[in-house]
């Protein structure tokens, strides 16, 4: 299992914040490993599940999401899966500062076994998902504050 955990400072109040993490039909705006998504139409809710292909290494890898926990403007949280094992956790909390919000972000995945098998270096795609983990946050940072996207 592979953990991740990245913390950013948005000068944004949590409820933009919140309200950008969980619009869906916004997400390809920020989400660097977004390819595509379906699902829901309403605004998002614990139990709600959607589907999104991910990109990960330069493949679509198609997962079911549902999401487990939403209390606005605080936090939202997620569990998915992929076809051949792959699984993902992922908890967003916002925290009000004096300047706007801070998210963190805290995810852990294992990648499917037949996609693991395809690639050579494990520590290579490990390294990458952190790097868009990052750019996302990033993304969704410049965003919020009205910035052109890097």
């Amino acid at each position: 299992m592979t953990h991740i955990e990245r913390t950013i400072d948005i000068a944004a109040p949590p409820e933009r914040v919140f309200e950008e993490l969980t619009d869906l039909h916004r997400l390809d705006r920020w989400s660097t490993i977004t390819a595509s998504h379906e699902g829901p139409e309403e605004k998002l809710q614990a139990g709600h599940e959607f589907r999104q292909d991910l990109r990960v290494a330069g493949v679509n890898l198609p997962t079911t999401w549902r999401c487990t926990e939403c209390d606005a403007p605080r936090l939202v949280a997620y569990e998915a899966h992929s076809p051949g094992g792959g699984s993902l956790t992922m908890r967003q909390v916002i925290v009000p500062t004096d300047g706007g919000s801070r998210v963190e972000l805290v995810v852990d995945y294992e990648l499917p076994g037949s996609f693991l098998g395809e690639l050579l270096d494990r520590v290579y795609v490990e390294r990458r998902n952190e790097r868009e983990t990052q750019h996302s946050l990033e993304n969704l940072k410049d965003l919020l504050e009205g910035r052109p996207l890097g």
